[in-house]
């Protein structure tokens, strides 16, 4: 009896100490971007979220955050949208698409290109969310309304 209930606490610790790990991982070590000028998170057919965050510094990507919960190729399609954006203006992100995002990374299995694909229109809708936000904001000394 004493054995099976030590053996509990045994496993039960050890599962403890894997979330724990899990989380630090998954939540921690992914980069942030703190007040981002434009994000999107968009989940795809295959059932893939990816997410990605820019910040701007005058009109260029200076910052980038990333995050998916899908498989390998997934996180290596959105990993390398995000990092193509840095540097580059609304106009040079947009011309980025699946078949940059699939090169960058070396290529794709035909059954995930659908990945580079997500990883491009999450960027895109980045983009545009950056693009909706920057249009609506009062310039300043304008008269306020």
């Amino acid at each position: 009896m004493v054995g099976n209930l030590v053996s509990v606490l045994v496993a039960s610790g050890v599962l403890l100490v894997i979330v724990g790990l899990w989380f630090f991982i998954t939540y921690w070590l992914t980069p942030h971007v703190k007040h981002p000028d434009g994000k999107a998170r968009i989940t795809g057919r295959c059932g893939d979220t990816m997410e990605i965050d820019l910040k701007f510094t005058g009109d260029r990507v200076s910052e980038t955050s990333y995050w998916t919960d899908g498989c390998a190729y997934s996180l290596s399609a959105v990993y390398a949208a995000a990092d193509l954006a840095k540097g580059k203006t609304p106009d040079e992100i947009i011309e980025i698409d699946a078949n940059v995002i699939q090169k960058t990374i070396g290529g794709l299995p035909t059954d995930h290109m659908h990945c580079a694909d997500l990883a491009a229109e999450t960027l895109g809708a980045a983009v545009n969310n950056y693009m909706l936000k920057s249009r609506i904001k009062p310039t300043p000394g304008a008269a306020q309304s």
